[in-house]
């Protein structure tokens, strides 16, 4: 049978075997139709919670070890999001995708051949594993489990189910996010939405810590989707949010937010600032500093007057929007991260030419690492890379 035909055959059969397959069934099956394709044996590795490991996700059959995502051909792979087979050949790694949402690596054992002749082969059955990951598991605890180092907090578990995917691309854009403490996370959020040619973004940071400042940031993500699906202006959008908190929490409690929309034709980006911090623009891997925004007034204080500012985004531009946890994170000494730290790790990384996804990554690593690891507020972290007529900078 000639490969493709084979190839086809193992993904359909997969398919097939999909809609009565139990989630702990998933690797057992992968392994049995990499068998399948020549190999000797295939393992799932999905991203560990706190973007430093690569987890496996294993049956009673299957035994395999932790890859760090740095100095590694697993971590490399998941990195930059580019098949890579072992210099002996007897491995290939190849990325996890759901659309463009890296999920983790696929390790692919050879029967001592060379690796590089089932890359094609193993591209559109990691493709599937990916899309299975995803839809089983919304059925079992076994694959988050899997991804927890430590428990999860309460408020953490209800924020994480209410978020979008960390990572979406199209042809002329990409944009991803990251929030930390990932265990803990208390009172930002984010969220983003395409429709036809227009963009929209938001950031919000919920008063307090803990449980209460995440129905804060809940109830505002809510209003926030309910006015955008309702077809209101950035500013009317605002009003609504704001009066949806304040009649449920009154005058003592408030979210600062950044509410965005970028026309994904023209290139302009229109902000609305609720007392959040100003985003930054980084331009052919120059940092332009801070958006010229009006910083206004927290939802929930009511008699907004908010004011609409409008930038000309070039080709390549890259956005940064966070919360005042990334630059208030504290040293051991007691040194603020910093808006220019924050410039000058977001300029460096550019230098790298990163996928905007290992970016914010990386970036977010350095702000955990500058405080020990252990946060004391909520870090929000989300890019957007608008590519004009080009293609944006993701998948290799």
């Amino acid at each position: 049978m000639p490969h493709d035909d084979r190839t086809e055959g193992v993904v359909a059969r997969l398919l097939r075997r999909s809609h009565l397959m139990r989630p702990e069934d998933l690797p057992r099956l992968v392994d049995e139709a990499a068998h399948s394709l020549g190999a000797s044996g295939c393992r799932i590795y999905l991203i560990a919670r706190d973007q430093r490991a690569l987890v496996p996700l294993i049956d009673e059959l299957l035994d395999a070890d932790c890859h760090g995502l740095d100095g590694t051909l697993a971590g490399r792979s998941y990195r930059n999001t580019e098949v890579i087979a072992s210099a002996d050949g007897g491995r290939l790694w190849v990325p996890l995708l759901d659309g463009t949402e890296r999920l983790g690596v696929l390790e692919v054992l050879t029967n001592g051949g060379d690796a590089g002749l089932l890359r094609e082969p193993f591209l559109p059955l990691a493709a599937l594993i990916a899309e299975l990951v995803v839809s089983k598991g919304q059925y079992t605890d076994t694959f988050e489990r899997v991804r927890r180092a430590l428990p999860m907090g309460v408020a953490a578990e209800m924020l994480w189910r209410q978020l979008p995917p960390l990572t979406f691309a199209a042809d002329r854009f990409v944009v991803t996010a990251q929030l930390e403490p990932w265990n803990a996370v208390g009172g930002d959020a984010f969220d983003y939405s395409i429709d036809g040619d227009i963009l929209r973004l938001a950031v919000f940071d919920g008063m307090g810590h803990g449980l209460a400042a995440t129905l804060l940031a809940s109830v505002a993500l809510a209003a926030y989707r309910n006015a955008r699906r309702a077809g209101m202006d950035l500013v009317l959008t605002a009003k609504a949010v704001d009066a949806v908190l304040s009649a449920q929490f009154g005058p003592e409690s408030f979210v600062t937010a950044v509410l965005a929309e970028l026309d994904l034709t023209s290139g302009t980006l229109r902000t609305l600032c609720a007392a959040h911090p100003a985003p930054l623009l980084v331009r052919e891997g120059r940092s332009l500093g801070e958006l010229d925004v009006e910083p206004g007034v927290p939802l929930g204080f009511g008699d907004r007057e908010d004011t609409i500012v409008t930038a000309s985004l070039q080709p390549g531009d890259r956005i940064l929007l966070f919360s005042d946890g990334v630059i208030e994170a504290r040293s051991e000494a007691g040194e603020f991260f910093g808006t220019d730290r924050l410039i000058d790790l977001l300029v460096r990384e550019e230098s790298h030419q990163q996928p905007p996804p290992e970016t914010l990554r990386r970036l977010i690593v350095a702000v955990l690492d500058h405080q020990q690891g252990a946060l004391q507020d909520d870090a929000t972290l989300l890019m957007l890379e608008w590519a004009g007529d080009s293609h944006a900078v993701l998948l290799h």
